[in-house]
């Protein structure tokens, strides 16, 4: 399930960039830019992690997934803050970029979820992992 999850992120921040890229105007800055990018190789590194099976995955896993929400809020929803600050309510984008944008981010707050809850103690068990995903 962990491997799925990640994979769910992964094409839906795929997703978000291709809006970027092939449907907004509105150029995207660098900082962003570097910090989307960023935040795709660790959500793959996590992947590669759950492929392997590594122990490693779970905790990855939870600070990517937070992380890449915490992102989304900070860069597209926040008023503009600072250079890492794209707020869509300044830059002309439609109701297909705002979707595009705002199920990532919810995706990425249940994958934090998820995976806290996989690391056991006070987020919860790890009972309900299968065999297959347990860390190593």
């Amino acid at each position: 399930m962990l491997i799925a999850t990640l994979t769910l992120l992964l094409a839906l921040l795929g997703i978000h960039a291709l809006d970027h890229t092939l449907r907004q105007s509105a150029p995207v800055p660098a900082e962003a830019s570097t910090l989307g990018t960023l935040g795709f190789v660790v959500a793959a590194a996590a992947l590669v992690l759950a492929l392997a099976g590594s122990r490693w995955a779970w905790p990855l896993t939870t600070l990517v997934a937070f992380g890449t929400f915490a992102g989304f809020l900070l860069v597209h929803v926040a008023p503009d803050w600072g250079p890492f600050s794209q707020p869509y309510a300044d830059i002309p984008v439609d109701a297909l970029s705002w979707v595009a944008m705002l199920v990532p981010a919810a995706v990425a707050f249940g994958v934090g979820v998820y995976a806290a809850r996989g690391l056991g103690g006070p987020f919860g068990s790890r009972a309900h992992r299968t065999a297959s995903s347990k860390p190593s």
